[in-house]
């Protein structure tokens, strides 16, 4: 996906699919993960998505990778290439966007004031795109 998409903050919307951000070729972490998860379902290769927490992410925010299951272990698939997977710290995992939610408002409204995400490692390992990557 890192060579075939646009990554674009703001392109994409809430209900977006995985349809819409292939058509489109642009999109945002969510966008990507959702695009991966549906073509690895797709081959029956088992997948879920994972928020993190992903130091190395210029700027730094939450981020939407997957993880699937090959060679009978979790292997996690940041199809942005945007940040060394071995950093990132798992903050949620379920099927889909609405089960790893950074944010949900059951009743009433809420307002967005600011918002400060900060994650640090001594020093960011090199991400080799072919290496396997479990997280902790």
């Amino acid at each position: 996906m890192h060579g075939r998409l646009i990554y674009l903050g703001g392109s994409s919307g809430p209900s977006d699919d995985a349809v819409d951000t292939l058509l489109r070729g642009e999109g945002v972490c969510r966008d990507y993960a959702l695009l991966v998860l549906a073509l690895l379902r797709a081959q029956d290769v088992p997948a879920r998505l994972v928020a993190v927490y992903a130091p190395g992410l210029s700027p730094m925010d939450f981020h939407a990778v997957v993880e699937a299951w090959v060679d009978g272990a979790w292997q996690v698939l940041d199809a942005t290439g945007l940040a060394p997977r071995a950093s990132m710290l798992r903050i949620a995992t379920g099927r889909d966007a609405a089960d790893t939610a950074f944010l949900s408002v059951h009743h009433g409204c809420a307002e967005l004031l600011t918002m400060g995400v900060v994650a640090v490692v001594d020093a960011l390992p090199t991400d080799d795109p072919e290496a396997t990557v479990s997280l902790g």
